[in-house]
């Protein structure tokens, strides 16, 4: 009877740190799977070739991620996040993303903000999610059209940075703020001629303030040297952005603005191309699980500094239906069309044409039925 009892006082105390430290842990898995079915009418990409019409899936901006929590002295805590692409609907080796190649880092926080490095949405695209209400990818994103700059424009300020160092304010009766910079892991060896190496820093910062039924964004990116990957370097992209979104009981609306500005060239002949763009949305709750969602975004022309880019702009129309089943899962009747002005190149951002592009002038249209589901 003793050795019983002494094999049980054993394993409870080989057990005991066991379930203390998970009681400890704050580890928590979360997650958003999306699958979008569309049935899109596809532009001519070549001249005198016909349209056609095909259906395809896509999961814009599926993923799963892991998080944790440990409380240290006072007020500090430490934390981490690894978030990763889902990419189910691949079916081979497009399946295969890299372990935390979403919003992922390790960071202290308490009474003064919180300070974080690893990988991370830039403030200047963080605030856009605030005021955008129309989703960011997938048969109806905007992104393409507003950060990402599709068409005919080099340069994207849509960014996840890596390398990048992060601090966000406390909240100030609805204030807050958010800077962000990455390190120079990614400039090059001096060149032959040594040439200064392109140091390729970016830089972003972002305020908001939240009141009641209000919201009031703003944000501005930097990129320093990012026209190097063509081998200039002394040159940087800038953009800015502003926005706010206002609710009246069960209609919200939001409006954002994005001024953008790339060089190109050499650094004793720099060349600029300007665009701005912006979109307004509505979300409004019919009552019960009934909602209607509604988005216009309006990409301008690719204006460079010695003319040209004229009629390079495209209209986004956005019109769908939202139906809650539950607090965790949607389902969603979209209707959406792409107008290219009579340059513009832009395609629904579900529908990649690979190296092919589409043919100038362009139009398309996509009838989408979608399925989220949030963990």
């Amino acid at each position: 009877m003793n050795k019983k009892l002494m094999a049980v006082a054993v394993a409870g105390a080989l057990a005991a740190p066991a379930l203390a430290f998970a009681q400890a842990s704050t580890v928590q898995i979360y997650g958003l799977i999306n699958a979008e079915y569309g049935y899109y009418d596809q532009p001519n990409n070549a001249a005198g070739a016909g349209r056609s019409n095909v259906d395809a899936l896509n999961s814009g901006a599926s993923r799963i991620g892991f998080k944790g929590e440990e409380k240290l002295a006072g007020s500090l805590s430490a934390f981490f996040q690894c978030e990763s692409d889902l990419r189910f609907l691949g079916g081979n080796a497009t399946t295969e993303g890299a372990w935390c190649d979403r919003n992922s880092a390790i960071g202290l926080k308490g009474g003064w903000g919180s300070f974080y490095v690893g990988t991370w949405d830039s403030p200047l695209k963080r605030v856009s999610g605030i005021t955008r209400i129309t989703n960011e990818t997938g048969w109806t994103g905007t992104q393409l059209m507003t950060l990402s700059n599709g068409g005919a424009w080099a340069g994207t300020f849509s960014n996840r940075n890596a390398h990048s160092m992060n601090y966000d304010t406390p909240n100030w009766n609805g204030f807050s703020a958010s800077i962000q910079y990455t390190t120079l892991q990614a400039a090059r060896n001096l060149p032959a001629n040594n040439v200064p190496t392109p140091k390729g820093r970016r830089v972003s910062i972002s305020g908001q303030y939240v009141s009641g039924p209000m919201a009031i964004v703003g944000g501005y990116s930097k990129h320093d040297d990012d026209r190097s990957v063509s081998g200039v370097s002394g040159l940087d992209d800038k953009a800015w952005l502003i926005g706010g979104t206002y609710t009246w009981g069960a209609f919200k609306v939001g409006l954002t603005y994005i001024d953008a500005e790339i060089s190109t060239g050499t650094v004793l002949l720099p060349g600029t191309t300007k665009r701005k763009s912006w979109n307004v949305a509505g979300d409004w709750n019919l009552g019960g699980p009934h909602a209607v969602r509604f988005g216009y975004a309006n990409a301008g022309d690719a204006k460079t500094n010695v003319g040209g880019g004229n009629d390079t702009g495209a209209q986004l129309w956005q019109i769908g239906y939202i139906h809650t089943l539950s607090k965790r899962t949607q389902a969603s009747f979209t209707y959406a069309r792409m107008n290219n002005d009579t340059a513009g190149t832009y395609t629904l951002t579900g529908a990649s044409l690979g190296t092919q592009g589409i043919m100038a002038g362009e139009n398309s249209a996509v009838f989408a039925l979608g399925l989220v589901h949030t963990f």
